[in-house]
């Protein structure tokens, strides 16, 4: 899974106007675009899975080596990856078109590996270190707020378009990381890895459908895009054999794009 969206807050504010004009052909009755009745009601606590892919990018990649400053900073080209993505939650709906919860989110191990990018002193990335292995997953603990523009207008239907945004605490844990300098002629070294936390954020928009018939306990079928950014991650300093300890180890800016799909289930019914 690629996804190349440049600004997700973009499509952020393109939802919201979508939402907005669909909203008109929602008659008083309740019934959505589709003709479908109006849906249970799911005030209260609730709970939601959601299950995917993430696409990673790992940037603003570097480390500063051994022999730093004379050494230069040398940047690096990590790439894009993808893995698995699960998300579980428990929340609160208000049905006056806001729910907020607190969700578990897990990214699955995606590799590290790229080459020389840039050097601080215009050096040629020839004369440096290529990163050849490692590896990085993520835990983020969140608190999510939703708003369902229909829903806020006063439409009770079964279908209902919602923006998300999210803010909690990301941990980023790092495997053991490799580099290489083949210019030089000289063998891999593997440095341990680490596990570091940062602040975390999240924007994205989606839609929710009852898949139950009205009238009966709700099972809500929800689809969404999600953009993340899980701060700063990094490998440890502390080679695993002989050598010089970098003045900062590999580190870079762990950020993804998330399409999952899932289930909201009201624990109580009115």
């Amino acid at each position: 899974m690629k996804i190349n969206w440049q600004a997700p807050t973009a499509a952020l504010v393109l939802m919201s106007g979508m939402a907005l004009s669909t909203e008109k052909a929602i008659a008083a009755d309740g019934k959505n675009v589709f003709g479908i009745d109006t849906a249970s009601v799911t005030y209260g606590p609730y709970a939601r899975i959601q299950f995917g892919g993430i696409a990673q990018s790992f940037g603003d990649a570097y480390w500063l080596p051994p022999g730093y400053p004379d050494d230069p900073k040398i940047e690096f080209n990590l790439g894009d990856q993808n893995a698995g993505f699960a998300e579980l939650a428990v929340g609160y709906d208000w049905m006056n078109g806001f729910r907020a919860d607190l969700s578990l989110s897990l990214a699955d191990r995606s590799d590290l590996a790229g080459p020389c990018a840039s050097a601080s002193n215009n050096s040629p990335c020839s004369d440096h270190a290529d990163i050849t292995g490692g590896s990085v997953r993520t835990t983020a603990i969140m608190g999510n707020l939703f708003y369902a523009p229909l829903e806020r207008r006063g439409s009770s239907a079964r279908f209902q378009p919602f923006i998300v945004g999210g803010l909690g605490i990301a941990s980023n844990s790092v495997g053991d990381w490799t580099r290489v300098n083949v210019g030089k002629d000289k063998g891999p070294r593997t440095f341990f890895g680490d596990k570091t936390s940062d602040l975390a954020w999240s924007l994205g928009f989606g839609m929710s459908y009852q898949l139950t018939k009205p009238g009966q306990h709700p099972v809500i079928l929800e689809a969404s895009y999600r953009y993340y950014d899980f701060g700063t991650a990094k490998g440890s300093s502390t080679p695993t054999g002989a050598g010089g300890v970098p003045v900062e180890p590999l580190t870079f800016n762990n950020t993804g794009q998330v399409v999952s799909v899932g289930l909201r289930i009201p624990l109580q019914k009115y």
